[in-house]
């Protein structure tokens, strides 16, 4: 059976929609919607599911609140806005809007903006998605036996249509401290001398990119560090966890039995790490 380049086209389209739920989405009234707010670090993600109630004259929502995470600040992105049970007349709702950690408040509906409105089964994808990359990621720092480099490199491969592209750097290097460490990146844990190698590798590589990066490397080297400037976007958040734990790991590896090293590998790892701050200790 063929299929003509303008239905490929079409298919092609429908993808790219569906991969970005938040894409020029209209709703009525009535609908159910996933109001989305994302996080740098995906752990702090928030989502509101509501009813639409009224579309703003800029095309921003109100909505009437079904579902929410508890205990996120949605001062800085809802509006309140006081209803009456009786007339549905609009005012101001502020002063009834004590605790912005909650939306359960009585006769109140709230105004949020256009570009984080989702249909409500695509939203809730889209985050779960994110939840799911951050278990990966997760999973990572928690030297979870069997994590194989495939199921990361799928997280990397999804990383485009839930917005967490500057997630991949630090992604592959975690491919490659799998890959340090275990056989086949998830089989049998390496014994440490086997390690110095590819960790050398490795920790060249990060020596070489914060030499390269000279804002990325003014946060990892300060103490303590300006969570602001850690928080300020995706890559430079995973980016700097991703360097902790490698670095540390291999620092780790020096107090390990390596007399089966290679004796100019063990100096090289030392040496660089040294020039990373992490003076082996006699």
């Amino acid at each position: 059976m063929s299929v003509s380049y303008k239905a490929i086209s079409l298919i092609f389209v429908l993808v790219a929609w569906m991969a970005h739920p938040a894409l020029a989405q209209t709703f009525k009234q009535g609908d159910t919607v996933f109001v989305g707010l994302p996080s740098t670090n995906i752990r702090d993600d928030a989502f509101i599911i509501g009813q639409v109630t009224r579309i703003t004259e800029n095309g921003d929502y109100q909505i009437k609140v079904e579902d929410y995470v508890e205990g996120h600040d949605y001062g800085a992105f809802c509006t309140p806005v006081a209803v009456s049970n009786t007339s549905n007349e609009y005012g101001d709702g502020w002063e009834l809007w004590q605790d912005t950690r909650s939306l359960r408040q009585r006769n109140l509906e709230y105004i949020v903006p256009a570009q984080n409105v989702m249909a409500h089964r695509s939203g809730q994808y889209h985050y779960i998605e994110r939840n799911n990359t951050w278990v990966v990621f997760g999973r990572w720092l928690s030297d979870a036996p069997i994590l194989a480099p495939e199921r990361i490199e799928r997280a990397i491969n999804g990383l485009e249509p839930i917005g967490l592209v500057g997630m991949k750097p630090a992604l592959e290097l975690a491919i490659a401290h799998r890959l340090a460490f275990y056989d086949q990146g998830w089989g049998r844990p390496y014994w440490p001398y086997e390690t110095v190698t590819p960790l050398n590798d490795l920790i060249s590589q990060i020596a070489h990119l914060l030499e390269s990066d000279a804002a990325l490397a003014k946060i990892w080297y300060q103490r303590p560090r300006d969570q602001a400037l850690v928080l300020q976007d995706v890559k430079t958040f995973f980016l700097i966890s991703a360097l902790d734990k490698i670095v540390q790991d291999a620092y780790y590896q020096l107090y390990e039995n390596l007399e089966k090293a290679d004796a100019a590998e063990v100096a090289s790892l030392t040496q660089t790490l040294a020039q990373l701050g992490r003076v082996k200790r006699n």
